[in-house]
């Protein structure tokens, strides 16, 4: 009875040191990972604030970092753009004409939006979407999202002003069409290629008063890695697209890779092969059957393929 008592005892005992061992190293656990979460937590800010410096020095004056740490920045004389992390010296740079695409995306729970995400597509990386938490803060993601919109269309002024002093400039597209398309198909592809970054010899927006037509074309064909030819009844009828026509096939003969790309706008196949079985037997995109947002799309996959 009585070693029974003892042993009882001796249990008792190793169950209140056991406890009191817990408790001890529980305790031990708190006072070593609390300060050290918050020398972590120090540290990411310090770091935060070194690289935000960094980038206002820069010129990157425009900072999106939502509530995460991934940010966009944006140097607008030098229509540039930076995409990383404000923890690492890590990003990437390119020219405004790199983003391609970008949206907002939520979840709706009682008509408020949570989990907001905004993506950013940057072409000819490996790696092309960024993006940018706003979690539950609705109002900062509607401010910043009208910014974004509005700034990022800003820097394609100050590059279409460069390219217009560099006769270095090179192109993704020289558009081919009859000006009687302009308002009805032209200007909105234009206007769309323009938002998702491609770079366009277009008469609108590249050639001034005073100009030679006929120089400033050939210089266009030249340094444009494609040809978007607009056939319609119009282009068929017109003398400068035939010349604009007859040099981006007489590259074509020598160029392995694909330079003409058409569009059939209002027009049937019948009718392009009685003007042309060269370009008759090319895959078209079709405005028939395509919005203008979808063919600039397929237009930006193919120009940013080939940079």
């Amino acid at each position: 009875m009585i070693a029974y008592e003892n042993i009882e005892f001796f249990i008792c005992l190793v169950n209140v040191l056991d406890n009191n061992m817990y408790n001890i190293l529980f305790f031990i656990f708190l006072s070593i990972a609390i300060p050290f979460l918050l020398f972590l937590a120090w540290k990411q800010h310090l770091k935060t604030k070194e690289i935000r410096s960094y980038l206002l020095k820069e010129g990157y004056n425009i900072i999106f970092n939502g509530e995460g740490n991934s940010y966009l920045a944006f140097n607008i004389s030098n229509a540039t753009f930076r995409a990383g992390n404000l923890t690492s010296n890590d990003y990437f740079q390119a020219s405004i004409s790199y983003i391609h695409d970008y949206r907002w995306e939520w979840k709706e729970v009682e008509a408020k939006k949570i989990n907001n995400i905004f993506i950013i597509y940057i072409s000819n990386i490996d790696f092309p979407s960024q993006k940018l938490f706003y979690r539950n803060n609705k109002s900062l993601a509607e401010i910043d999202w009208a910014k974004l919109q509005a700034i990022f269309h800003q820097p394609y002024e100050i590059q279409n002003d460069v390219m217009q002093d560099n006769n270095n400039t090179h192109y993704d597209f020289f558009i081919s069409h009859a000006k009687e398309d302009k308002d009805t198909f032209v200007r909105p592809l234009v206007d769309e290629l323009n938002r998702l970054g491609v770079i366009i010899w277009y008469d609108e927006q590249t050639l001034e008063v005073g100009d030679s037509l006929r120089r400033n074309i050939d210089l266009g064909l030249r340094k444009a890695n494609y040809g978007i030819v607009i056939l319609s009844h119009n282009f068929l009828n017109k003398k400068w697209t035939q010349y604009e026509l007859d040099s981006l096939i007489n590259r074509a003969v020598y160029d392995d890779n694909k330079i003409i790309l058409p569009i059939w706008h209002n027009i049937n196949a019948q009718e392009v092969s009685k003007y042309s079985h060269y370009l008759a037997d090319k895959m078209a995109l079709q405005t028939s059957l395509y919005s203008v947002k979808e063919i600039a799309r397929e237009l930006a996959e193919i120009a940013y393929r080939r940079r």
